[in-house]
């Protein structure tokens, strides 16, 4: 028996700035290399995409 259920895929980005140091932190689950860099270059032509059209609102910001 076939199993179609889909995995889900998560890659989380997280960078700390820390005396002018940047630190970054990558964490996938079920997703290849090829795949990260797809999904990062996505993020970055959206977030372009929104400086063009003057958006205030690019991320969301959570505050610790």
């Amino acid at each position: 028996m076939e199993n179609n259920e889909q995995k889900e895929k998560e890659l989380i980005v997280k960078f700390k700035v820390i005396n002018n140091n940047i630190q970054t932190q990558v964490t996938t689950k079920n997703v290849t290399p090829q795949e990260a860099i797809g999904l990062l270059e996505t993020a970055k032509d959206q977030l372009l995409e929104n400086l063009r059209k003057n958006r205030k609102e690019l991320f969301t910001v959570k505050n610790e």
